[in-house]
């Protein structure tokens, strides 16, 4: 269901789009929905969220999420207080996470850093909680995204 509501994204290539679930019985088995963006094109979360909020999984159901993980290329600044990585239409505020004082090293240092694969903060819990509490900060354009990993430049 969820992997049908984001297929249906403008701004979703749908062939990329797979679900893998992991081997078993019942109607809940762990998986992972993978895509990609259209050549030229960014996703837009809000409305990742608003396809599966039209979806039964904003009722009555079991079914969460554990995280969000994106790849994002954008420009990196870095001010006093925050790192941030800059997309047409949004920004990142990039977080602590496993690989966060590694890019900040490599920030400081001017290596050019090409994307950022982090988890979206607020994308974690029971489908219908979780819809309702993101619904909440639809619109903003600031995300923290906590940070799993990260591309440097070839020299």
């Amino acid at each position: 269901m969820a992997a049908d509501a984001i297929a249906r994204q403008y701004d979703v290539d749908k062939n990329s789009v797979n679900l893998f679930c992991e081997p078993g019985k019942g109607s809940y088995r762990p998986g992972t929905i993978a895509f990609v963006a259209k050549k030229g094109a960014s996703i837009d979360l809000d409305k990742i969220r608003e396809s599966i909020t039209a979806t039964r999984l904003s009722g009555g159901t079991n079914m969460s999420v554990d995280y969000l993980e994106i790849t994002a290329t954008g420009e990196i600044h870095m001010g006093a207080k925050e790192i941030v990585l800059k997309m047409p239409g949004q920004v990142f505020v990039l977080e602590k996470g496993p690989k966060f004082d590694k890019l900040r090293e490599a920030v400081a240092r001017g290596d050019k850093v090409t994307s950022v694969t982090g988890q979206v903060q607020g994308w974690n819990g029971r489908f219908p909680v979780m819809l309702q509490a993101l619904a909440k900060t639809s619109g903003q354009n600031r995300v923290p995204l906590q940070v799993t990993g990260f591309e440097t430049a070839k020299k």
